[in-house]
């Protein structure tokens, strides 16, 4: 009786097992998400400074400035690496499914830029320094879901 438990956990977890990809090579998956977040904090902020001199952004506008573009990039990008590595885990396509996820996210994360624009509209805030943000957050999700997708998964050969 314990031995036919045994053998249909062995056999449910083999079908449970069987639509995902085995053998994801970690140790990659931590270097090219450690790319990923250099790589869109650097991006982000170049385009953040290229937007407060294109824009003429006021200083009394933190938002755009490199003190609060950058940390805010390495967290979300390094919280899009998580999420990816957990897709990785768990789903038979993970960059599909990471790419689902991506985009559903930056919709999100546009609510509170809209919603900054709302409540400061009255002290000088311009739709174009709205949007200039949100195009962060599209820098930030289109490096992610490239490198990621790219470079971030390779299944071990069998």
């Amino acid at each position: 009786m314990a031995t036919e438990r045994v053998e249909i956990r062995k056999a449910h977890l083999d079908v449970r097992r069987a639509g995902r990809w085995p053998g994801v090579r970690w140790g990659r998956l931590v270097v090219v998400g450690a790319g990923t977040v250099v790589a869109s904090t650097i991006a982000n902020v170049l385009v953040a400074q290229a937007l407060v001199s294109l824009l003429q952004v006021p200083a009394t506008f933190r938002s755009l400035q490199t003190a609060s573009v950058a940390p805010l990039t390495v967290i979300g990008v390094a919280g899009a690496v998580i999420v990816f590595a957990v897709l990785a885990r768990l789903r038979p396509d993970p960059v599909r499914a990471f790419t689902a996820v991506a985009t559903i996210a930056l919709v999100i994360s546009w609510v509170p830029d809209l919603l900054l624009y709302a409540s400061e509209r009255s002290y000088g805030t311009t739709l174009a320094e709205i949007l200039g943000l949100m195009s962060l957050h599209v820098v930030a999700a289109g490096i992610a879901v490239f490198l990621l997708g790219r470079y971030g998964f390779r299944p071990r050969e069998a």
